[in-house]
C-alpha cells in the first residue's frame, strides 16, 4: 500500500511542476508535455533541481527565486522565440549576448526578462537566455537585447547530467 501513496506522491509532484511551467511559459507548452514521461531530481535537501522530460535535461531550477530556466531541449518547447539574424546567429553559437540590431522578429508573448529560445532564420534553436528589452525597445536597434545563458558551443563542449 505504501508504494502506490509514493507513486501517487510522484504523480502529483510532476503534476505540479507541469502547472509551474504552464505559468511561467504558457498553457501551450503544458500541453506538449502531456503524455511525456517526466522525471524530477531533487538536491540534498529535497527541493526540486532538474526536471527530464523523456530522458533529456529540459529545466533547471534557478536557486534563488524557484524560477525553471529551460535547457537548450527545454527551449524547443518554448513557444517564446526570437528569431535573430544569420551572421549574429555564428557569434551567438560561441556564447555570446544578442545585439537588438540583428534580432529580425521577437514572438508576440515574449516579455522582458523572460526567457526565450533564439531561433536562425533557418528556424534552428542556437541559444537560449533572458530577454533584457521590450518589443517596443528592441526596435531602436541599440544595446544588448538578450543575455545568452546557454548557446551549442555549451552543449558540445559537456557531457549530458546522469540521470
Amino acid at each position: 500500500m505504501k508504494r502506490h501513496i509514493k507513486t501517487f506522491v510522484f504523480f502529483s509532484v510532476a503534476l505540479n511542476v507541469v502547472q509551474i511551467i504552464a505559468y511561467l511559459y504558457g498553457r501551450e507548452v503544458a500541453e506538449r508535455l502531456a503524455g511525456r514521461k517526466i522525471n524530477i531530481k531533487y538536491n540534498k535537501e529535497g527541493r526540486i533541481r532538474y526536471v527530464y522530460v523523456d530522458g533529456e535535461l529540459a529545466f533547471v531550477m534557478r536557486n534563488n527565486d524557484g524560477y525553471l530556466l529551460p535547457t537548450l531541449y527545454g527551449a524547443t518547447l518554448l513557444d517564446r522565440r526570437v528569431v535573430i539574424s544569420r551572421e549574429a546567429a555564428e557569434y551567438v553559437k560561441q556564447g555570446r549576448n544578442v545585439p537588438a540590431k540583428y534580432v529580425i522578429e521577437a514572438a508576440p508573448h515574449a516579455r522582458p526578462n523572460g526567457e526565450v529560445a533564439v531561433v536562425d532564420p533557418e528556424g534552428l534553436i542556437v541559444a537560449v537566455g533572458r530577454l533584457i528589452y521590450s518589443k517596443k525597445e528592441i526596435t531602436l536597434k541599440r544595446g544588448y537585447a538578450i543575455k545568452v545563458r546557454e548557446s551549442l558551443k555549451d552543449v558540445k563542449g559537456q557531457r549530458a547530467l546522469p540521470q
